[in-house]
């Protein structure tokens, strides 16, 4: 299985944004992939938050894509908006081959800081989900978190528990506290869970950048540091399953 992961700096117009998203995925099918995944927030991270939002009715367009390219799609994350409310949900919809939305994500953990300097609190904007990341593309269990979920290494152990063999993390890491926690985090939770981990981040003036395919040893296979584009790489689930076997950590999971 091929997987294709698309870093982007999503601070233009979200119709820039949108059309280098297509553009890189079709390049994505030309190599292709059997998985695209994109970042947190791809359709638009800038100063005017109400750009951001979508409707199912905007998602139509990803749904076709899969649907004319025969491709899965991991669609990084959008901020849903809420029937019920002013807020929105943080949601990565997942698209198979047909078209067809088979798993839809609301992120679970919310950033949040309480400094003397700084004061952030995602839940006065962002409802909290309330369901695992756990979906089947193809045959295969995978998972999904988005961004700050790296930061609960119980919520993917869950996910590997459910029986998932890949894990796509679509995020927004910023510089400063990615360049202490992406990397480490990123690679402990392919170890820890003996797992393919694909961890696809934004990138631009302030972002992290550094998306990555990590082996179930904790191997980074493919690594896009700061430039827009794709990285695809194969994975050996076979390789993976004879891993596992031979070092059953995850049997003695208590």
């Amino acid at each position: 299985m091929k997987v294709a992961l698309v870093q982007m700096d999503s601070t233009g117009t979200r119709e820039e944004n949108e059309k280098k998203a297509l553009r890189f995925m079709k390049q994505a099918v030309l190599e292709k992939s059997d998985v695209i995944c994109l970042s947190e927030s791809f359709v638009y991270w800038g100063s005017e938050r109400s750009q951001r939002n979508c409707t199912l009715e905007e998602i139509e367009k990803y749904q076709n894509f899969a649907k004319e390219n025969v491709v899965n799609l991991v669609l990084g994350s959008v901020s849903l908006l809420d029937k019920n409310s002013e807020k929105t949900t943080n949601t990565c919809f997942v698209i198979n081959r047909k078209g067809e939305i088979v798993h839809r994500y609301d992120k679970k953990y919310m950033y949040k800081v309480n400094r003397e300097d700084l004061f952030v609190d995602e839940t006065q904007k962002t409802i909290p989900g309330k369901t695992n990341g756990i979906f089947e593309l193809d045959g295969i269990k995978m998972g999904v978190g988005i961004c700050f979920d790296l930061r609960y290494p119980e919520y993917f152990r869950e996910l590997i528990k459910e029986g998932a063999e890949v894990l796509f993390l679509p995020s927004h890491f910023r510089k400063a506290t990615g360049e202490i926690a992406w990397n480490i985090l990123t690679r402990a939770r392919a170890i820890e869970n003996q797992v393919y981990f694909c961890a696809c981040n934004q990138t631009g003036e302030g972002n992290c950048g550094n998306t990555q395919v990590i082996s179930y040893e904790g191997k980074i296979l493919a690594n896009l540091e700061n430039d827009e584009g794709i990285i695809t790489q194969e994975i050996d689930l076979e390789a993976q399953r004879k891993y596992r076997k031979e070092l059953p950590v995850l049997e003695q999971i208590k």
